[in-house]
Order: C-alpha cells, then sequence, then structure tokens
C-alpha cells in the first residue's frame, strides 16, 4: 500500500458523525426538522486532525486541517418526507506530513503546482460541483440517497457524504435534562457504527444547546479489516424554528488498526471538527 493511498484511507475515518437537532422555549417539546420548500442552507465544515501512524515499520506524523463549503436546498418537503439537494461547493486541504506542507484549494489552481497536491486535486476536483440528494423523514431518518454523479467516485466521497450531519430525533416529548441514544451506520460497505447519546443542556431565544457523546467502532471497511475504536464529545447549537444546524463543536479520539495483503497499519487519531450552518 502506497502512503497516499494510506492517508486517504485515514482520512475516511475523519468523517463520523456530529448531528443536529431541534427543541422549543417549553417545558417539554417535539424535536423534529421544520424546514420549507426553496429554503437553501450553506454548511462549512473544519475537520483539524493530528494523526500519527504506522507503516513499513516507521511512525509518521500527518496534521490536518480540511475545510468543506456545501450547499443544501430543500427541493421538497411531504408530509412523511423531506428532500435536500446538496453541492459540494469548495474543498481546501492543508496536510503537514513527512517534513513538508501541502496545501490544495479548489478556489486556486496555483496550489495545484505542487506533485503531491494534485495528487489531492485529481481525487477532490471529482467532486467539486457535483450533487447528491438526500430523502429523510421529520425526525432525521434517512429514507434513502441518490449520489448522482458521485456514486462513481472513491469510497472517500461516499463517506463524506453519507448525510451523517443529521440525527434521528426521540418520538417523544423531552425538557431540559433528558438524553435520548440512538445507533446509527454512516459508512456504506462498512460495519462501522456510532453509539450517540443526546442530551438537551439549554434553551436560550430561538436556539437550543445539545451535549453529544458518542463512541465509535468498526471491523470492516470496503475490502478491509479495520479495528476501530473512538468517542466523540461536544456540543452543538441549533436553530429551534428549523432544526438546522447553527455550530458544533465536536472533539474526537480514534484508535484504528488498519491490515491489507498481511500488513498492518496502527493509527491515532485526535483532533476536533467544527460546524457552522446558516440560511442563505
Amino acid at each position: 500500500m502506497n502512503k497516499f493511498k494510506l492517508v486517504s484511507i485515514l482520512s475516511m475515518v475523519l468523517f463520523v458523525p456530529f448531528f443536529v437537532v431541534q427543541s422549543f422555549a417549553q417545558k417539554s417539546v417535539d424535536l423534529k426538522y421544520v424546514l420549507n420548500k426553496g429554503d437553501v442552507y450553506s454548511y462549512v465544515m473544519e475537520i483539524d486532525q493530528d494523526i500519527v501512524f504506522e507503516a513499513n515499520g516507521q511512525t509518521m506524523a500527518l496534521d490536518m486541517l480540511i475545510i468543506f463549503e456545501n450547499s443544501t436546498k430543500v427541493a421538497g418537503v411531504t408530509p412523511d418526507s423531506i428532500n435536500l439537494e446538496s453541492t459540494i461547493e469548495r474543498v481546501k486541504m492543508i496536510q503537514g506530513i513527512f517534513g513538508m506542507q501541502i496545501t490544495y484549494d479548489s478556489d486556486d489552481p496555483a496550489t495545484e503546482q505542487n506533485p503531491m497536491a494534485a495528487k489531492i486535486a485529481e481525487s477532490m476536483g471529482m467532486i467539486i460541483g457535483k450533487s447528491y440528494t438526500q430523502v429523510m423523514d421529520d425526525r432525521g431518518g434517512i429514507i434513502r440517497m441518490d449520489m448522482g454523479n458521485l456514486s462513481d467516485n472513491d469510497d472517500f466521497v461516499d463517506n463524506l457524504n453519507s448525510g451523517t450531519q443529521f440525527a434521528i430525533y426521540p418520538d417523544h416529548k423531552i425538557k431540559i435534562g433528558d438524553s435520548w441514544e440512538e445507533d446509527i451506520s454512516p459508512v456504506e460497505e462498512s460495519d462501522m457504527k456510532i453509539h450517540a447519546k443526546y442530551t438537551l443542556l439549554k434553551l436560550t431565544g430561538k436556539q437550543a444547546t445539545i451535549q453529544f457523546d458518542g463512541t465509535i467502532s468498526a471491523n470492516t471497511m470496503q475490502d478491509m479489516d479495520l479495528k476501530l475504536n473512538g468517542t466523540q464529545t461536544g456540543e452543538m447549537i441549533v436553530d429551534t424554528k428549523s432544526g438546522w444546524l447553527i455550530e458544533s463543536n465536536v472533539d474526537q479520539e480514534i484508535e484504528m488498526d488498519l491490515e491489507q495483503n498481511g500488513q498492518k497499519f496502527p493509527a491515532t487519531i485526535s483532533g476536533t471538527i467544527k460546524t457552522t450552518s446558516n440560511k442563505k
């Protein structure tokens, strides 16, 4: 396995879920998405991670900042479903590895002059400007997905766009201090599982703050044996009217052992995921 492919596989693991919920300033609340056809939301995700992994008997360190900018349109709303159409508008990646820094920005073609940045551009270039659709119910359960042209791209893209920014809401009213739990499978062709626990912390004006605690586990991913265990902790601030995310900050710690072609590649991943979104 070459080093670039290994880094790409490690990057896949970074996009595990961070979830959004909604609430109302009452003693008890019923959580659900309240979206309108034609609404458009911007969505920015910043992933700042430090990765330490072993390959070919060497220990290597990779620090990575990835910024994704998406636009999501509410294409349709029925009593049973919400249809969302999302477009990936920009990707920026800054990597520090092998004693050098690599910068790729889809808005700046000059960054592709670096050979390793050009390899990143080759992969990311296939997703810029591409759209995909998600159909969910008003509790956040995914009914179906259509990746469109993205379905022909690599597994990294499949993982990125798995709809994991949406929580599965409880089917009953809750109040401040109440918690609920869900088991989620975020990645296709993998047994990766997220056990998520949410707690409603507070309601202030038109915003709600949610505590999130998650445990991550996996044994396989695509054609690889992958032992993965980790945790996520953080808070989300959401708009109580629409249920849409305003801001989230999540810390994560992951340990993994990847095995392929008889070789093992242990790694640790730590860092933060910050997400911001607003209605255009």
